[in-house]
């Protein structure tokens, strides 16, 4: 263990479960952290609105066995913890306007980081949450990493986001967003010169060329991993791609994060598609590796234009054509990543790439994607926890270096 893990407590608050189906950029920066610091990761306090689903239902029972038998809930895949990361499921009620669900919420989260707030040394409060209940006010550095217009997802109280995220601001927090839209909402909310970090990927999980990687892509095949929700995903574009007779497949949760998109799921398999149901990354990277084309269908809506999708690189890692609609996170890139204004252009797009593409090239994309990683983004993060700290801390921090 080396000194600047025993000096610096890091504190994260997540707006995932720690087991969550889809590793997000929150599981990954925690892990980069937790290479240089003792990390606490604090699962999601639950900003969404509860729904009346299985899912929901689910969830809430997970956390109340997990806080009768006094250890973090798993999930159906459960994710390694790396040394020195502890996770924490909250107890608090999932409504944050309320002045007696505040005033318990408040209560219960700061006993289970009291290790953290008695930590006698420089502590540091990395948040995904613009909810805080100002743990911000006991932290000698805050770093608030935003990756989605969190007021703009369905289910959320915007004013509690925008609330929270104007008190990190006024609290000098460092602020990262994941794009040129994420950035510019930062800087409208009080955040000075905010960091852009657009996605990256687990670039050396789905490396075609890694051992055991399935040999070579199928001509007109076609893959989509991600979260199958109706506030992302076009289905009806899907739907076109199976007519135009490609070979369709799917993987990822249904409607995570809320709403239900069975029904349209159903409808895009019953056309032809596959559904795989839920991977685990060498699965998913296996099944892209099989691919010609990852395709990116997303909706434009007022959260799909803050979006930075991680799949861009992932496809590319695997040596595949990227076509994506026009989000304005996805960037085109010669004939490797291809952003089409509409419907039309896109099936047409992804029929024209749909031949398996020769080694050189599915080796010119992996070259792309290795500039994205998260080998690279995780020493930003460490760099940015550390420059986040009060000017003793960096020198204490430093010496030990």
């Amino acid at each position: 263990m080396t000194r600047s893990r025993q000096l610096v407590a890091v504190l994260v608050l997540g707006t995932a479960d720690w087991d969550q189906a889809i590793a997000t950029n929150q599981h990954y920066a925690t892990r980069a952290l937790a290479e240089g610091y003792t990390v606490t990761f604090v699962e999601s306090m639950g900003l969404r609105r509860l729904e009346l689903s299985r899912r929901d239902v689910v969830r809430i029972l997970r956390r109340l066995v997990s806080k009768l038998i006094r250890r973090p809930s798993a999930g159906a895949l459960a994710r390694p913890r790396p040394e020195g990361l502890q996770v924490l499921t909250p107890f608090v009620v999932p409504q944050h306007t309320a002045a007696v669900a505040r005033w318990f919420n408040e209560r219960s989260l700061r006993r289970l980081v009291a290790p953290w707030l008695e930590h006698d040394g420089p502590k540091l409060l990395w948040t995904y949450s613009p909810e805080t209940y100002r743990l911000e006010e006991f932290a000698d550095g805050i770093v608030y990493h935003c990756v989605d217009l969190l007021h703009e997802v369905p289910g959320i109280t915007p004013a509690v986001v925008l609330a929270g995220e104007q008190r990190l601001a006024t609290a000098g927090a460092v602020a990262a967003g994941t794009g040129s839209v994420v950035v510019d909402h930062l800087r409208a909310q009080g955040f000075a010169s905010p960091i852009s970090w657009p996605n990256v990927a687990d670039v050396g999980t789905f490396d075609w060329t890694r051992p055991g990687a399935p040999t070579g892509p199928r001509a007109g095949r076609v893959v989509f991993g991600g979260n199958l929700s109706t506030t992302k995903v076009d289905f009806p574009l899907l739907r076109r791609l199976v007519e135009a007779g490609l070979d369709l497949h799917l993987a990822g949760p249904v409607s995570e994060g809320g709403g239900n998109a069975r029904e349209e799921l159903d409808a895009v398999v019953a056309a032809g598609a596959t559904y795989h149901g839920m991977l685990r990354a060498k699965e998913l990277a296996d099944l892209c590796a099989t691919a010609s084309v990852g395709v990116i269908p997303y909706l434009d809506n007022a959260y799909t234009r803050g979006v930075s999708p991680l799949k861009t690189y992932e496809y590319l890692a695997a040596g595949a054509c990227v076509v994506s609609t026009a989000i304005p996170a996805v960037v085109a890139l010669g004939d490797d990543v291809l952003v089409c204004g509409d419907r039309d252009d896109f099936v047409a797009a992804v029929v024209a790439n749909s031949e398996a593409p020769s080694d050189a090239v599915k080796m010119r994309r992996l070259l792309a994607a290795q500039q994205h990683s998260w080998t690279r983004r995780g020493e930003e993060i460490r760099r940015t926890a550390t420059a986040a700290l009060v000017e003793t801390v960096v020198e204490t921090v430093e010496v030990d270096r």
